[in-house]
């Protein structure tokens, strides 16, 4: 998946208390030990104590307990007893071809590279080993996912789609505007041949328009995610998308006849929507059955709304992480947010139907459904890297155990991109996509922040060394 033509001997910068940073001594070993961490292989298993990991040219190739397990001569083995080892993240959800806006704060279709590539790095340092980029102009897209890949720059594999197939242009995402069937066709043919990975659909398609692209992707290989609502998710699970994001489908077909009369889909009309839905109705259980029955995985970007329903909350709006996003992002931010005309009233009212928006996370978990985990970088106030984290955190506030948290964080997002045969997972065979922390996240889900190192395709990387403004990992 990714190659990596270079070396990085870094400071090894410890982050338990008491402990002096030293250099890492540069060696000829091509193979590695990493001795004595408890493994949470990311599958929902036990945690492994005492256990023993050899990694050789970026591929575990030895698994076992460290009493037991044999170690060839010529492998350098690393210490790191009292720590705990974990898949690397798959963030589902990033748009990490950061798009400047114009005067009228309208997006400008070129990436700012610069941009793309320190929050790369960052999420990088959070453990994110691998992302998809749901949503970009097509060139630009394949550019960067090639500029990772060859090893010239830092930072996790991509997988992307090009630009989102949508009916209308709209200042905030880039937008192919598409209406009929050979344009949209046309369209797809065409990011198929650039190499996108999959297709993105938009919001203000149709059923038919839906069901046109899925067809014409399917004929090129390509599944499709869906950022739906003209559609209901019913019906687009029964066309055979492959994907759709976010937490809710904000369709008035959710909701009672009584009440859809005064449904408007906006933004403050999702508040109306959470407050008028019936989990129970035949609607929504409907929905489920489909999804679950056609194989669509949900990343639902708690995230995204969390930082939306608490808009006017300093905990967002002036965290001190703020440095770890890329200026010209935090300058967008500062200028318009999607709840910038929001009044006191309409966050209270959002707050008081946010455990609903959670219920429903919970009950696609509890469906059987497949879950995965997004940041929906860089909407406001959503941090490279952190943000994927505190996603975490509001899964398990949603009901969902730890171990499964994880494996949303990992397996789940590598069997979602058909990549898990790859990644994902602490496994004979597979890349060395792992993250070493000094705190047990199956105690407490933030501890996913303890990360002392990282390796990504069995390279080493230090957080500090990534992102300078990274001093600590703990909850703020």
């Amino acid at each position: 998946m990714k190659i990596k033509h270079f070396a990085l001997f870094l400071l090894a910068i410890s982050f338990i208390a008491g402990c002096n940073s030293g250099q890492e001594n540069k060696t000829n070993f091509k193979s590695e030990a990493y001795v004595g961490a408890n493994i949470i292989d990311g599958t929902g298993n036990d945690c492994k104590e005492n256990m023993t990991i050899i990694v050789k040219e970026g591929k575990i190739i030895s698994i076992g307990k460290s009493n037991e397990i044999e170690i060839p001569i010529d492998v350098k083995i690393i210490e790191t007893k009292g720590k705990w080892v974990m898949p690397g993240l798959i963030d589902m959800h990033a748009h990490v071809t950061i798009l400047p806006v114009d005067s009228n704060l309208v997006i400008i279709e070129k990436y700012d590279q610069e941009a793309s590539l320190e929050a790369l790095k960052t999420m990088l340092a959070f453990g994110i080993t691998t992302t998809r980029n749901p949503a970009a102009p097509t060139g630009d897209a394949i550019e960067l996912r090639n500029l990772i890949a060859s090893g010239k720059a830092i930072g996790p594999t991509i997988f992307t789609t090009g630009f989102a197939l949508n009916r209308t242009k709209s200042f905030f995402g880039p937008f192919a505007v598409i209406v009929t069937e050979e344009e949209i066709r046309e369209e797809i043919q065409n990011q198929a041949e650039q190499g996108v990975d999959f297709i993105k659909v938009y919001g203000s398609l149709k059923p038919e328009q839906i069901k046109i692209a899925i067809d014409e992707a399917h004929k090129h290989e390509k599944k499709v995610i869906g950022h739906l609502q003209n559609t209901t998710w019913t019906d687009a699970a029964n066309l055979g998308i492959d994907f759709i994001t976010h937490a809710a489908p904000w369709n008035s077909e959710y909701l009672s006849e009584a009440a859809r009369i005064n449904y408007r889909p906006t933004f403050i009309g999702r508040l109306y929507w959470l407050e008028n839905v019936n989990y129970n109705d035949a609607p929504i259980q409907d929905m489920l059955t489909a999804m679950l029955e056609n194989n669509v995985s949900v990343d639902p970007t708690l995230i995204a709304f969390r930082t939306k329903f608490w808009g006017d909350d300093k905990y967002y709006t002036q965290s001190k992480y703020l440095d770890l996003v890329p200026k010209l992002v935090a300058g967008i931010w500062n200028k318009t947010t999607f709840t910038s005309s929001w009044t006191p009233e309409d966050y209270s009212r959002a707050k008081k139907q946010w455990p609903k928006l959670l219920a429903l996370t919970k009950l696609m978990f509890d469906k059987g459904i497949l879950i995965t985990a997004g940041s929906d970088f860089p909407n406001p106030w959503i941090i490279p890297g952190i943000s994927l984290h505190q996603e975490f955190e509001l899964l398990s506030e949603a009901g969902i155990p730890n171990n499964e948290i994880i494996k949303i964080a990992t397996l789940n997002g590598a069997i979602a991109l058909g990549i898990d045969d790859k990644t994902g997972s602490i496994e004979l065979g597979k890349e060395a996509d792992l993250i070493f922390l000094n705190s047990n996240p199956l105690d407490n889900i933030e501890n996913t922040r303890s990360i002392d190192f990282v390796l990504n395709d069995g390279e080493k990387f230090i957080p500090t060394e990534l992102n300078k403004y990274i001093t600590m990992f703990k909850r703020y």
